[in-house]
C-alpha cells in the first residue's frame, strides 16, 4: 500500500513539475519533509490500529471467558447434581436393604430360637424315653434334678 502511495505522489510530483517546473531547493526539501512525516503518521495510524484490535480481542475474549466459565460452572453443577440424587437413590435403596436384612436376622433368630427349643425338647424326650426303657418301663416318674439322672452315654 505504501508503494502504491508513494507511486501516486511521485507521479503527482512528476505532473506538477512537468507543468509548473521544477521547484526551488527549499520547497523540495519541504516537500521530503511532509511525505517523511506523513509516513511516520501512517505507520503510527498503522501501530494504533494494531493496538486497537489487540484490545478489542483481549476486551472479547474477556467477555468471552466468563461466558464460557458460567457455561463449564453450570454444566458441573448439572453434574454434581445428578451424582448427588444418584448417591441419595443409593442411599435409599441401602436402608430399605438393611431394614430388610434386620427383619430377616430377627427372624431367623427367632427361627433358631425355636429350632433350640425343639431341640432340647426332643433331646429331653429322649433321655425320657431311654430312661424308661433302661428301668424297664415300671411307670416311675422320669427324675428332673441333676443328682437322680444316671450318666450314660447317649
Amino acid at each position: 500500500m505504501k508503494r502504491v502511495e508513494e507511486s501516486l505522489l511521485s507521479t503527482d510530483y512528476k505532473k506538477h513539475i512537468q507543468e509548473h517546473g521544477s521547484p526551488s531547493p527549499f520547497w523540495e526539501q519541504e516537500l521530503e519533509s511532509l511525505h517523511f512525516v506523513i509516513e511516520m503518521k501512517n505507520e503510527h495510524i498503522h501501530s494504533l490500529d494494531k493496538k486497537l484490535l489487540n484490545l478489542e480481542s483481549v476486551v472479547g475474549s474477556r467477555r468471552a471467558l466468563p461466558v464460557e466459565r458460567n457455561l463449564l460452572l453450570e454444566e458441573k453443577v448439572k453434574i454434581l447434581q445428578q451424582e448427588n440424587e444418584d448417591l441419595q437413590v443409593r442411599t435409599q435403596n441401602h436402608l430399605v436393604m438393611a431394614r430388610q436384612l434386620s427383619e430377616e436376622l430377627l427372624a431367623a433368630r427367632g427361627a433358631l430360637e425355636k429350632e433350640t427349643q425343639l431341640r432340647e425338647q426332643a433331646r429331653r424326650e429322649k433321655e425320657e424315653l431311654l430312661y424308661r426303657v433302661l428301668n424297664g418301663g415300671d411307670g416311675s416318674p422320669f427324675p428332673t434334678a441333676a443328682g437322680e439322672v444316671p450318666l450314660m452315654a447317649t
